[in-house]
């Protein structure tokens, strides 16, 4: 068998992973869209009993084949690919630092507080917010030293589904009520 994820390329997050026979991707093709066609839906459960489905557009992931890692098939989101400027990804998945603090909508968008800062560099922060039907994408970036972005956001007052991805942390796909 072999293992094949889909990652985010803004972040390096693994949102999707799969384990083929034959060591051939499983749509035949190393196209992350052969893939997941346009977008990747990723659902999440609402505190109203409801489903929200949140679209990851294919132009935002790539594929990649890497050593064998059994645990990222039954959480995808705890791992992450290193990415190296200009060559292909490296072959180990890393295991992504879990975090639990609270995200929150306030009255200018999603709050997104990291445990503890990262000193050295910035990190990428890219965030799937559903709207109704709709997927609306942030982006932004904890600068090196801080905790803390807000994603601008306006969203009506309820439940919301999110997805957060932040470089380096493990990605939350959770119910967020405003």
């Amino acid at each position: 068998m072999t293992l094949f994820v889909v990652y985010s390329t803004d972040t390096g997050n693994v949102v999707g992973a799969v384990n083929a026979i034959g060591g051939v991707p499983p749509a035949g093709d190393t196209d992350v869209g052969a893939l997941v066609g346009k977008e990747l839906p990723l659902r999440v459960s609402l505190d109203t009993g409801k489903v929200a489905t949140l679209a990851m557009p294919a132009g935002k992931l790539a594929f990649h084949t890497p050593d064998d890692e059994p645990a990222v098939l039954t959480d995808p989101l705890a791992f992450g690919v290193e990415q190296v400027p200009d060559q292909k990804p490296k072959p180990a998945l890393v295991a992504l630092n879990p975090w639990n603090t609270e995200l929150k909508f306030d009255d200018t968008g999603l709050m997104v507080h990291l445990p503890m800062p990262d000193q050295t560099h910035d990190l990428a922060v890219l965030a799937l917010i559903s709207a109704g039907q709709d997927t609306v994408p942030r982006q932004g970036t904890i600068k090196a030293g801080g905790q803390d972005v807000t994603l601008p956001v306006t969203v009506d007052p309820g439940p919301h589904g999110v997805l957060v991805l932040v470089t380096g942390w493990a990605g939350r796909l959770e119910s967020v009520t405003k």
